[in-house]
């Protein structure tokens, strides 16, 4: 099953690279970049819904306007949304402890990894 993936960060330079790296995986559709989470939620309320379809998402911790948490408390907030094969991959340069321990408290995340993204870190999540 090929899978669009979603990149939620306000680092240009790390959605580029995020971008690249994406696109050299052997599972990706597509890859659609958010600077802003409000943006990627809008996005992700008006999707169809395509049972045959898988929707990651990378979203790191340290936005403006609306940061991580205030974004997967949004989506959790709305579970018919959760329903859409989306898996949430966590993608911080935070090793704030609190931080790890607060993930462990959302059922959406599937996963809290440590930037920079690296193909293995691709490889893992498109055999997930």
């Amino acid at each position: 099953m090929k899978t669009h993936f979603y990149i939620i960060d306000d680092d240009e330079l790390f959605l580029k690279l995020g971008k690249m790296y994406l696109e050299m995986g052997t599972c990706t559709s597509s890859v659609t970049l958010f600077n802003y989470a409000t943006e990627a939620l809008k996005a992700i309320e008006n999707m169809e819904e395509f049972l045959d379809q898988r929707y990651v998402v990378f979203l790191d911790l340290n936005m403006p306007i609306l940061n991580g948490f205030g974004f997967l408390e949004a989506l959790e907030k709305k579970p018919i949304l959760l329903q859409k094969n989306i898996q949430i991959y966590v993608l911080t340069s935070s090793i704030n402890h609190d931080d790890i321990e607060r993930i462990k408290q959302y059922k959406s995340v599937t996963e809290y990894l440590n930037k920079p993204m690296t193909r293995e870190m691709v490889q893992h999540v498109c055999a997930s």
